[in-house]
């Protein structure tokens, strides 16, 4: 809250939020006009009008291709520049990786857009991971078993 209410001060952290809120935006549309497109799907099959169920799979499939030749694209460059194209024995799952990535992040994204602002809104720290309280049993143990390894 204090980027909002202070943005020259933090100008920093403007473009990180500006950049996180068009991927929830983004996130809340995709799954948005997944609804609908399904929705209308159904429409077609109950009232038999198979030509507009076939052209709209094919747009969809048309989408679906430019995103997979997006990603296999970003997936070549970044190979290339990191490892000099090593890791580009995984190309064969690279499409199914970014077509399950992207939309388990997007639902992700859509579920907890919710409960996070209404954190935000109560004050408490939200998207904070804390560290879970450690037992005096796996401590002890833990230093045991580094112990035995010596």
């Amino acid at each position: 809250m204090d980027v909002f209410r202070h943005p020259i001060k933090h100008l920093a952290m403007v473009p990180i939020i500006v950049d996180y809120s068009l991927s929830v935006i983004w996130s809340l549309f995709f799954w948005l006009s997944m609804i609908a497109f399904v929705d209308v799907q159904v429409l077609c099959l109950v009232q038999g009008d198979w030509s507009r169920l076939i052209t709209n799979f094919c747009f969809a499939a048309i989408f679906i291709s430019i995103e997979i030749v997006v990603g296999l694209i970003q997936l070549i460059m970044a190979s290339y520049f990191n490892d000099r194209g090593r890791s580009l024995k995984y190309i064969a799952f690279a499409p199914w990786y970014i077509l399950i990535y992207w939309m388990v992040n997007t639902f992700t994204v859509a579920v907890e857009i919710g409960p996070t602002i209404i954190q935000i809104l109560k004050g408490e720290d939200a998207g904070v991971w804390k560290s879970p309280k450690r037992s005096v049993e796996v401590v002890v143990k833990s230093k045991e078993e580094g112990n035995q390894d010596d």
